[in-house]
């Protein structure tokens, strides 16, 4: 029996109605702030989006305008190289081509001449002479058109593709909402993202314009997203009425059902010695012997399962464990290395650096406290610097660079040749190596222009006393490609994949009692992946 028992229901009635009104003034509230914060982020988002589609517009306006200024500009091979190398000096624009005064497109930068009839409108007397146009309605046929008159109707034309434009800076809990379109002038608007879970009410929206070209960028969600962006927090409101004591069981119960996140699993990896160093074989082209080798990283887990760079380097990056792998790598590598590294050998072993790993002196730390006193020596290290990420702060960059140098190691720009900023590295920063990319070692079959391109930098490089390195090499073809033009150290699938560190040791071992590079086992390809690769194919992106 229980004393005032419809007393006490009547209380606890009243109670419940009570909180109920509580959690709806509050939830409404909620959803009123949602609300504003949702439009501010939106209005960030719509002006991000409007600058990358002026700054590539100006970007393509400014090459055009140079190419004008060429006499008497035709599809004559001379000409189309003018437009190939102005297609490659912007990195917005894939395509340049010259157009006549019917719209009808006779010839690109691609090196061959074409004719696309009804490209662009019939040119008129009055039409100004610089002018935009979007076209496409799917976002892998989205593009942006900037036309140039010259003269006689005739007109250049830059192609920006949509990709380069398809930029979604909206947060991550409205994305999967939210209804983004590009318009330019009176045109017809160009979806640039339409909404995985289309709805037809609209809670937020807004509409921004470009300030120097007439781009409008609108965004919009509907309450379903303001409400799942606050789905949590409304869990917490739901949550207010609780008792102390009912409170207290649910903070037990949450902790009773923790589970490890991601960059909990990544320490308890570093605590089991999980991550280990793959190496990959650098080749002397002239003698065959093994001259170094390229530090990879692997997280091998217990029970033979395997996560790839680009799959845990992101988490590592986002929970700042960056520095811990590696010094993991480090540390393996040297005890790898070690017995194979005579005193005084020029064997080198390069390892790839984060961009953000020359933001402080910790780098410089971590390479003494690796190294001082092992049998690695600082003249047997090499660290690479991705050309694909640039450096954020370059005067602190150099700065570190500089000091590892002074150590006695050695800095290469990784990379050359799939990134943007080679040459300017070479001015801006201290470098003793370059590392041409797969891309470049590749075009070497294309003939004559492949050639022309890795031989120029091979030049640029020897003039500067710089090193050559080639990646990706998979064919003795492209060794005596290389071999004719001077470069004399290589790495790639012919010689080795990436092997874990006895199999490598074995491979020297091997190499040296024949004279030359032994047979590697094969391996998968992504053993090759670097530890700072993961970030640059995201971009990447």
């Amino acid at each position: 029996m229980i004393r005032n028992a419809k007393k006490i229901a009547a209380y606890m009635m009243a109670g419940v109605a009570g909180v109920a009104v509580l959690t709806f003034a509050a939830q409404s509230m909620l959803m009123w702030q949602g609300k504003r914060t949702a439009e501010a982020d939106m209005q960030t988002s719509a002006q991000l989006m409007l600058d990358r589609a002026s700054h590539a517009s100006m970007s393509a306006i400014g090459v055009l305008d140079r190419l004008a200024q060429t006499t008497g500009l035709s599809c004559t091979t001379d000409h189309r190289f003018l437009l190939s190398d102005a297609t490659r000096a912007v990195p917005w624009v894939d395509t340049i081509g010259l157009v006549d005064r019917n719209g009808n497109l006779v010839c690109t930068d691609i090196g061959q001449s074409s004719r696309q009839s009804g490209l662009l409108p019939n040119y008129q007397a009055n039409a100004p002479e610089i002018s935009l146009s979007l076209s496409g309605n799917e976002v892998g046929k989205l593009s942006l058109l900037v036309v140039r008159h010259i003269s006689n109707g005739r007109r250049l034309v830059a192609r920006v593709p949509g990709e380069l434009l398809v930029l979604d800076p909206v947060r991550n809990d409205l994305r999967r909402y939210r209804t983004a379109m590009l318009s330019l002038g009176k045109n017809s608007p160009l979806y640039l993202h339409e909404p995985i879970q289309p709805s037809q009410d609209v809670a937020v929206s807004v509409r921004e314009s470009s300030d120097y070209l007439p781009f409008e960028a609108s965004i919009s969600i509907p309450s379903a997203a303001v409400k799942a962006s606050l789905s949590g927090v409304e869990k917490i409101i739901n949550l207010f009425g609780l008792a102390l004591g009912l409170a207290a069981i649910g903070a037990g119960y949450a902790l009773g059902r923790y589970r490890p996140d991601e960059g909990d699993k990544i320490l308890d990896a570093l605590d089991n010695g999980e991550f280990e160093a793959y190496l990959q074989p650098i080749v002397d082209l002239n003698n065959g012997q093994i001259s170094g080798c390229e530090v990879l990283a692997r997280w091998n887990r217990p029970g033979g399962g395997s996560v790839l760079p680009h799959d845990f380097i992101p988490t590592a990056e986002r929970f700042d464990l960056t520095r811990e792998i590696t010094c993991a790598i480090f540390e393996d590598a040297r005890d790898l290395i070690a017995p194979i590294v005579d005193a005084g050998s020029d064997f080198k072993i390069s390892f790839n650096l984060f961009s953000r790993q020359l933001a402080d002196d910790s780098i410089l730390s971590d390479i003494r406290h690796v190294f001082e006193g092992s049998q690695i020596a600082y003249e047997n290290l090499v660290f690479e610097i991705s050309d694909r990420v640039p450096l954020n702060d370059t005067d602190q960059a150099k700065r570190i660079i500089k000091k590892i140098q002074e150590l006695g190691s050695q800095i290469a720009i990784d990379d050359v040749g799939a990134g943007h900023s080679g040459l300017y590295s070479l001015t801006e920063i201290s470098v003793d190596i370059l590392k041409l990319d797969k891309i470049l070692v590749d075009s070497l079959k294309r003939g004559l222009v492949g050639a022309e391109v890795v031989n120029s930098l091979i030049e640029l490089a020897c003039s500067l006393d710089i090193g050559v390195v080639a990646e990706g090499v998979e064919t003795e073809d492209q060794v005596e490609h290389l071999k004719k033009l001077g470069v004399s150290t290589a790495q790639g699938y012919l010689f080795s994949p990436a092997l874990p560190g006895n199999a490598f040791v074995d491979l020297v071992m091997a190499s040296r009692s024949q004279g030359k590079i032994a047979k590697a086992p094969a391996a998968d390809d992504d053993d090759n992946m670097s530890v700072d690769e993961s970030f640059e194919a995201q971009e990447a992106a």
